[in-house]
């Protein structure tokens, strides 16, 4: 006999509720679209546990991290749609002044590289994370580890500090070895995203957040999403996160230059509204076309990030795969105590978004939770 869907959402709840039993305070929200519908909002917990306990909710302002990077590509492929640029235009041809170490083949880098992660840039830069204006206080627990984070990367205090704007990280990767030649490989290189914005601004002669909020936020009603820490650390309704069994409450992210890369903050429900554009490609802010390729697979992804996969791919800021036949294209993201998930399966028109603020695995299990929910309805 068929679920009745309130059946669904109940088992859902007490899912959840099960999982949270642990997690002395800190909380998670969740948000489900079908067809073209949210019919599922929730928050589990609080999003802020000192001073004072605050419980979280569907519209709870929390840190996306590297989720960002599907709004820059967005972004990207709205320029495409209006012949400003080809996806396989040299990234030299819109910024002169783009190259890495051996410049005959950065000359070959393309726009599609970027997006994809398949430019040949080693994954562990460093760069657009290490200039967050707090990143010495992220780098705190001991005298030394700071410096330690430098040498990781093999960077200078003095380096950091001259990174100014996005132009100067592209201007920054002159350094780069790259690590296999240009697409015949995939390395999820996030600092790659910044020299797209950097690309982007330049081509449109706007500021991408300008862009970003005039252009798709507002269009989608996504208005409780923005790149402005400030704002989201004054709004009453928003998160903090907390690392461990300990709860030590963590530097609250933040990295202006870097935004596209994983600095954007949104809540469950807007991301709900995002997924539902992508599943039925309204409003028309970009083509249908363009958003199936925004989805198709591109390249394997590597074996570290294919989580027991043979078919797991990353498509232009999507990674893509199969779950018990079924088509998932997905993006997540995650730092110290941040986790967030946004998963769409095309062929149920279905969406799940899943945002943590504490560390561990939740987030996947629920989604994966809903989706076996959903596929045996």
């Amino acid at each position: 006999m068929k679920q009745s869907t309130e059946d669904l959402l109940n088992q859902i709840t007490n899912y959840i509720n099960e999982i949270l039993q642990d997690q002395q305070g800190t909380g998670l929200s969740v948000s489900i679209v079908k067809d073209k519908d949210i019919i599922y909002s929730k928050g589990f917990g609080h999003s802020r546990i000192q001073p004072d306990m605050k419980p979280i909710n569907g519209d709870t302002m929390m840190s996306i991290q590297s989720i960002s990077k599907n709004f820059m590509a967005l972004s990207i492929m709205q320029l495409a749609g209006k012949g400003l640029i080809a996806l396989d235009d040299p990234v030299v041809q819109h910024l002169p002044y783009f190259r890495t170490r051996d410049k005959q083949q950065s000359d070959t880098i393309t726009i599609r590289h970027l997006l994809t992660h398949t430019a040949g840039f080693p994954s562990e830069l460093g760069i657009a994370n290490m200039i967050a204006p707090n990143v010495r206080e992220i780098f705190s627990d001991t005298p030394t580890e700071f410096q330690e984070a430098l040498d990781y990367y093999q960077l200078t205090e003095e380096e950091i500090d001259r990174i100014e704007s996005r132009e100067d990280i592209t201007r920054w990767f002159q350094k780069v070895e790259l690590e296999y030649p240009v697409g015949q490989g995939w390395n999820y290189c996030t600092d790659s995203y910044v020299i797209l914005a950097d690309l982007f601004e330049k081509v449109s002669g706007s500021q991408w957040e300008t862009h970003l909020k005039e252009e798709i936020l507002t269009p989608l009603n996504m208005n409780r999403t923005t790149s402005n820490p400030d704002r989201v650390q004054q709004d009453k309704n928003s998160a903090r996160y907390y690392l461990g069994k300990e709860r030590v409450e963590t530097p609250f992210p933040k990295n202006p230059i870097s935004a596209p890369i994983g600095y954007l903050y949104s809540t469950a429900n807007d991301l709900a509204n995002y997924l539902a554009f992508h599943l039925n490609k309204e409003p028309e802010i970009l083509s249908s076309g363009l958003i199936e390729e925004m989805q198709t697979p591109f390249h394997l992804v590597s074996e570290e990030w294919q989580f027991g996969s043979d078919v797991r791919s990353y498509g232009l800021a999507w990674f893509t795969d199969k779950h018990k036949g079924h088509r998932i294209v997905e993006h997540g993201g995650g730092q110290m105590a941040v986790r967030s998930l946004m998963t769409i399966l095309p062929e149920l028109e279905l969406g799940v978004v899943v945002l943590l603020n504490f560390d561990g695995t939740a987030h996947h299990d629920i989604c994966d939770k809903i989706i076996d929910l959903f596929i045996e309805a």
